[in-house]
């Protein structure tokens, strides 16, 4: 099977010059018998694009475990970040959210439910919003505004209040979720243009490029990267596959 396999990846990928020992006549006929067996038997061509596909995955999972790897205490222990869940828990999911984005929504509402259903899983959250988005950093601004004034609880009210508000939340929307919230929204706005916040998605943008996440939403984990959003029932799977290679 193997040598079908290579002389199948010689038939598809070579050119009119196949490098072979064989004469012009008789190269012609081995390509011809070959094609015939293909023919035949096409699950010889699935089965190597299959392997080159597994192969391919398997270097992707490596390549994302050494970023992870690289990049742990910025991913897992940053102290200004907000974190819920098991605060001591034995594995970490950071999820990385754009109030514009679309799914960044269920993607932290799935960490969230994860979180609230294991009782071991500690949970983190960074404003990730898309480079050059002006609305969605002007969003991203005014959340850890918010918990760097009001703490955990007002900031999760004001994350819900954004991904609620629609495409562009104005100056004006949010300063009604501020005063909703009961906080003064010229406070809000003066610590939003702040250098510490400025600085703080600096990190998390840089973080972001580090890891090659691309675009929120997008989950990580120990030994785990994932670009999207899943639901809670994934994530727990994936904190359970932790678990036992641990």
């Amino acid at each position: 099977m193997k040598l079908v396999l290579v002389l199948a990846a010689a038939l598809v990928t070579a050119a009119p010059g196949l490098a072979l020992p064989l004469g012009d006549a008789e190269r012609a006929a081995f390509r011809s018998e070959l094609r015939a067996y293909l023919m035949e038997h096409p699950e010889v061509i699935r089965e190597a694009l299959d392997g080159a596909e597994k192969r391919r995955m398997a270097r992707h999972a490596n390549a994302d475990l050494a970023l992870i790897e690289a990049n742990s205490s910025a991913l897992f222990d940053a102290p200004d970040d907000w974190t819920g869940g098991a605060p001591d828990g034995d594995v970490t999911l950071v999820s990385f959210v754009d109030y514009r984005a679309d799914g960044s929504d269920r993607a932290l509402a799935a960490a969230r439910d994860a979180a609230a259903r294991d009782s071991r899983l500690r949970l983190v959250v960074k404003e990730a919003p898309s480079p050059g988005d002006e609305a969605a950093e002007r969003a991203a601004r005014f959340a850890m505004a918010v918990l760097r004034l009001a703490g955990p609880t007002a900031y999760e009210a004001a994350q819900a209040r954004l991904f609620a508000a629609g495409a562009t939340p104005e100056a004006a929307t949010l300063d009604r979720i501020s005063a909703d919230l009961g906080m003064d929204p010229a406070e809000v706005r003066a610590r939003m243009a702040g250098p510490e916040i400025t600085a703080k998605l600096s990190e998390t943008r840089a973080l972001a490029e580090a890891l090659d996440l691309g675009p929120a939403p997008a989950q990580v984990m120990k030994q785990t990267m994932v670009r999207g959003d899943v639901p809670a029932v994934a994530l727990l799977r994936m904190v359970e596959a932790i678990r036992r290679k641990k």
